[in-house]
């Protein structure tokens, strides 16, 4: 019964867009020390017991009272070596969430982990924090940001143990939201409530009300991006019209839109020369846009195949909710350069794009 609810639990919430995007989110389960986690790159509005990994919950936990480098490629090649070597046996061919360490700090049996755009224009505000506190008070902690993973985890161990109680509920800046409990139940319950709160606060929602466009103009350049997925609307056009207002675009708000957009789109005039300004975002950035905005027009999503450029798509349209949302939370606050180049050559991102996106 208990696989059951947790299948239902992340079959639910997986294919429900507000809460989870592509291979984003992440669930798990425990009992009697054993605990089974989402597997990284898995949909969760998909998945089966077989794509949940059994894990030892105390060699996970184990892992934030030992040291670690301090330099990112060396801490992250021994964590994981840690988090794999935490599977119980026959698990072998599986990879967990890359947030397994974090599920297994919680001392409760359901773990939720989701990305909602409403959730993220708080995380992602320059309020954000002083929200969090005004909204929720103590019930709800606020965890700075920080690097997924191992790190995350070790930071929130920190933080909860601060707590007069252990907490149940954490936003995390520029990420989104976990909660956890002994019962679906009751995470349903926080859920519908931390939504509510923040619907609350927002006076404006984002417009994707269809819209008029240069069909012509469109055909021209879709003829030298193949394979690109064309997409405008109300919102869209509202972002694209000039440099000003594309700014918030312009830098990722979460590691989830950095796997699936790259770190920067590329926004170019109509009438531009695409293949030169394509050729020289590959040059810079050591690979091509994800993204292609075009002023007054719309804007192009690209990939190895269609799956890839939908999801690109859909998680580019996600950032204009969260740059809408953000507005009632004191505005846009991206992700720095810095950490959008952690998660760039992060192994653990890439091994999930690869697993959520097959090429």
């Amino acid at each position: 019964m208990s696989m059951q609810k947790l299948l239902e639990m992340s079959r639910r919430y997986g294919s429900n867009p507000a809460y989870v995007l592509a291979g984003g989110g992440n669930t798990s389960f425990k009992d009697g020390g054993v605990m089974w986690v989402k597997g990284s790159g898995a949909a969760l509005a998909t998945i089966n017991e077989a794509q949940f990994v059994r894990m030892d919950v105390a060699k996970l936990t184990a892992m934030l009272d030992k040291p670690y480098p301090v330099e990112d490629a060396a801490r992250e090649r021994q964590a994981l070596a840690d988090v794999l070597a935490a599977r119980l046996p026959g698990e072998e061919p599986k990879r967990p969430s890359v947030e397994a360490i974090l599920h297994a700090l919680f001392p409760y049996r359901y773990v939720l982990h989701t990305h909602p755009a409403l959730v993220n224009g708080l995380t992602c505000g320059r309020d954000g924090e002083a929200a969090c506190k005004r909204l929720f008070g103590d019930d709800v902690v606020w965890v700075p940001l920080t690097k997924p993973g191992y790190v995350l985890a070790k930071v929130c161990k920190e933080a909860f143990a601060a707590a007069d109680v252990y907490p149940k509920a954490a936003l995390m800046q520029n990420h989104g939201l976990i909660v956890a409990a002994d019962s679906v139940e009751e995470i349903d319950a926080r859920m519908a409530g931390i939504m509510a709160a923040l619907l609350a606060q927002v006076t404006v929602e984002p417009d994707f009300s269809p819209v008029a466009w240069d069909a012509g103009m469109v055909d021209t350049l879709a003829s030298q991006l193949p394979g690109a997925t064309f997409c405008t609307n109300a919102q869209t056009m509202a972002f694209v019209q000039g440099a000003d207002t594309m700014a918030p675009l312009m830098k990722p708000f979460t590691p989830d839109h950095i796997v699936y957009c790259k770190h920067v789109p590329l926004y170019v005039k109509p009438t531009q020369d695409l293949s030169a300004t394509m050729e020289a975002y590959r040059a810079q950035c050591g690979f091509p846009p994800k993204i292609v905005a075009v002023q007054g027009l719309g804007f192009f999503a690209l990939g190895k195949n269609e799956q890839e450029a939908e999801t690109a798509r859909l998680l580019f349209l996600d950032a204009m909710k969260i740059a809408v949302y953000a507005r009632a939370f004191g505005g846009c606050m991206p992700l720095p350069d810095d950490f959008a180049h952690f998660i760039l050559n992060w192994e653990a991102e890439s091994y999930r794009q690869g697993v959520a996106v097959p090429g």
